[in-house]
């Protein structure tokens, strides 16, 4: 059968989590097309994924070197050619340090096949630690669960205006790892290249609310269609003078064309005046942005940014120590998507997902697959391979 759904993978670095999510999801074999754009192309890697049958071969992959992404405009430029690649009728984007959910993405495509009036859906999401030991050789790349949380972002998003929607809908982060069908996918990126935004939470906002004005957006509450690994971003900065960004950036025009462009879109689409959906977007962003404020200078965020500042490896050593809640935690996981409506079954599956993937993360298990790879990494000054340089 042809996949009805591609997963688009930008990389950047991080060439052993990107063998970790493909060998994870050669073990499960996933059913779908995985088109990886590379913005920091390795020569060994690079070289596997073009003859990716011999590693990998339950998967169809389509590997693409591109440019370095030296900054944001060569990432949209990226991704905006990628997604005019993909031809299957939906495409979701996934990074390579986190893994994909199966019985989640299923029931959002079919979920998507037999409602057309919906642009997206996609299911919870999990957040996940990795406790690897101190001073471990391959850093968070394998270890044992250290923490699991599910995000409480599930709300659907069904009103039968865009302008209705976005009151609705507000700022949802989650939607950036949502499945879409491809031509809104492809819409929204054009327009991500084309206002070239200067910051990256500007960019996440664009796409929790320009979806929201080409169609409806479903969130299945009973199962999981992505975990997310924790502390392995590349672009997480706690220590950043936001303020001093603000300031030096061009920040507030882009959130002015982030407005313009989504309110255009809204009035297009209801027949309105834009200048009332102008002011709502714009209330929108305040609200999110005098929270963030809050929650990066109020006086508990000083704090904890003085400690990051005179004590980072303590603070090191707190985020990384070994925890031991994960047993209660995953039950609570479970108990939950139990009461949003699971059944046994889904529970079940689920289950095993959780499994393999600890299975995956295996230091063990890890090492005898990614064993080959290991000395280029280390003669390549090792790090490199977990993070960019």
């Amino acid at each position: 059968m042809k996949p009805r759904l591609t997963i688009l993978m930008p990389l950047k670095g991080r060439h052993l989590f990107t063998i970790r999510f493909l060998w994870h999801a050669n073990k499960l074999r996933l059913p779908y097309r995985f088109l990886i754009a590379d913005g920091q192309v390795n020569e060994t890697l690079a070289r596997h994924l073009e003859d990716s049958r011999s590693l990998f071969p339950e998967l169809d992959i389509e590997y693409i070197r591109y440019a370095d992404d030296t900054d944001y405009s060569c990432f949209f430029a990226k991704m905006f050619d990628a997604m005019q690649r993909v031809r299957t009728p939906y495409v979701m984007v996934a990074d390579n340090d986190d893994f994909l959910g199966f019985g989640g993405i299923e029931r959002a495509l079919d979920f998507l096949d037999t409602n057309t009036d919906y642009v997206g859906a996609r299911s919870r999401s999990v957040g996940f630690f990795v406790y690897s030991g101190f001073g471990a050789q391959y850093g968070s790349v394998c270890g044992r669960f250290n923490r699991l949380r599910m995000h409480s972002d599930f709300k659907d998003v069904a009103a039968p205006t865009a302008t209705e929607r976005l009151r609705q809908g507000g700022l949802s982060d989650g939607l950036y790892y949502a499945i879409y069908r491809t031509e809104a996918s492809v819409t929204i990126w054009r327009e991500v290249t084309e206002i070239n935004f200067s910051d990256l939470m500007l960019h996440e906002n664009f796409f929790a609310l320009r979806p929201l004005t080409l169609g409806k957006i479903h969130i299945d509450k009973r199962t999981i269609t992505y975990y997310t690994q924790a502390l392995t971003g590349i672009s997480h900065q706690p220590l950043r003078d936001w303020v001093q960004h603000l300031l030096r950036s061009r920040f507030t025009s882009d959130a002015h064309a982030l407005i313009k462009r989504v309110s255009f879109a809204a009035a297009e689409a209801d027949g309105v005046d834009v200048a009332k959906i102008m002011e709502e977007v714009t209330c929108i962003l305040e609200r999110h942005y005098r929270d963030f404020l809050l929650a990066k200078y109020g006086p508990i965020a000083q704090m904890k940014r003085y400690i990051r500042k005179n004590w980072s490896g303590l603070v090191s050593l707190a985020q990384n120590r070994p925890r031991f809640s994960v047993r209660r935690e995953r039950a609570s996981i479970l108990s939950r998507l139990t009461d949003a409506g699971a059944s046994s079954e889904d529970i079940r599956f689920i289950r095993d997902e959780l499994t393999t993937i600890e299975q995956t993360l295996s230091p063990e298990a890890f090492a005898d697959f990614a064993g080959p790879f290991l000395p280029m990494a280390r003669g390549e000054g090792g790090r490199e391979w977990l993070y960019p340089a």
